[in-house]
């Protein structure tokens, strides 16, 4: 009789897609035993975010997973799981590596009465997440650096940023070491089988190649549509553009020590990086093209920024396109037909998410075949 082992290894899993969804879905069903293939016509090209190819390498790697303002219902169970799971991974992933650090902690500040009164709830109903509002001293001196004042704020200390850039870089090593099989091909479609001679589903790629597989995960954002839609499933997406700016500083403005990994305000995030540089960026449009008037809006804080942000140089940008669902909520996580499951559909919250939804994808293929 077969060890679960040697079953799981005789299962052939295919994940089409490789920004962060698809990279930790691999990464748990490699680690689970399963034989996995992980397919994307761009995987070998370079992780950078100079000319990201995906919505992950454009991500500013934020995990406000314990700060979220709900504490149940879907959203809030992915987000509990995921912090936890993220402290579990990130030793697993830097075992035989340089290794990467989630900096923490997260400050929120309040530029209005409403937004500190959610602040307020959220630290009283979350005591036990980490979660405090910032003392009168604190939000002195934040109000100092934005040279506004300002209402209030909330530290996290667990939530923080993960360097997305070096997140998958050191995924796409660990796939390595554990031998997953990267295709650099583009599907072309996919069909379930009728016959009981070969494997459930067949995926068609370029060049006349073609694959059979036990199960296929997408996790490919807006291409999610189109290899569906064939197949009489109309998923909805529409995309979401993230634009992120790194400014160079005339000079030292503040002290960079009293930064956070991550520091939100006016609904932007800030991110002190190297000597006197700023990351800045937001998730808030729609559409696949920046818009100049989004990222003015963004530069000037909502009309809002200090002197020296204002005086600061833009040394850089870039942006990326996200899929958010229309009509359901994010992210999508479904078993579409026996062996068809789609993770999918994450907008804003993509890495922090990642291992909850790779979890689930696992979890469920494990009691399909537990009932076979």
């Amino acid at each position: 009789m077969k060890s679960q082992k040697e079953k799981k290894s005789q299962i052939e899993v295919s994940v089409i897609g490789c920004g962060i969804a698809g990279i930790t879905t691999a990464f748990y069903l490699g680690e689970k035993g399963y034989k996995v293939n992980l397919i994307d016509p761009r995987i070998n090209l370079e992780i950078n975010n100079l000319k990201p190819h995906n919505g992950s390498q454009a991500s500013l790697g934020i995990l406000m997973g314990n700060s979220y303002k709900k504490s149940k219902g879907r959203a809030f169970l992915l987000r509990n799981r995921s912090m936890k799971l993220w402290k579990e991974w990130l030793i697993k992933i830097n075992k035989s590596n340089k290794g990467i650090i989630l900096k923490n902690p997260l400050i929120k500040l309040a530029n209005s009465e409403k937004e500190y009164k959610s602040m307020i709830e959220i630290s009283n109903n979350k005591k036990e997440y980490g979660i405090e509002l910032l003392d009168e001293s604190a939000i002195n001196y934040w109000s100092l650096v934005f040279e506004k004042k300002l209402i209030g704020g909330l530290i996290s200390h667990e939530d923080g940023r993960l360097n997305p850039i070096e997140l998958m870089k050191l995924f796409m090593q660990n796939l390595q070491k554990m031998k997953i099989n990267s295709i650099e091909n583009n599907v072309i479609r996919i069909k379930r089988n009728i016959d009981s001679f070969n494997k459930g589903w067949t995926i068609y790629l370029e060049n006349n190649q073609c694959i059979n597989q036990d199960y296929i995960i997408i996790c490919s954002a807006l291409n999610t549509q189109r290899l569906l839609k064939p197949l009489g499933h109309e998923i909805l997406l529409e995309p979401i553009l993230g634009q992120v700016i790194e400014l160079e500083l005339e000079k030292k403005t503040t002290n960079w020590n009293k930064w956070p990994g991550i520091l939100n305000y006016q609904s932007i995030n800030f991110i002190h990086h190297n000597p006197n540089h700023l990351l800045i960026g937001a998730t808030v449009e729609r559409g696949t093209k920046p818009s100049l008037l989004d990222k003015q809006d963004m530069l000037s804080i909502k009309n809002t920024a200090p002197e020296w942000i204002r005086k600061a140089k833009v040394s850089h940008e870039w942006s990326g396109i996200r899929a958010r669902p229309i009509n359901e909520s994010a992210p999508l996580l479904k078993q579409l037909e026996p062996g068809l499951l789609i993770n999918t559909g994450h907008y804003r919250n993509g890495l922090l998410l990642a291992p909850a939804c790779a979890e689930w994808i696992g979890l469920k293929i494990e009691e399909i075949e537990n009932l076979n």
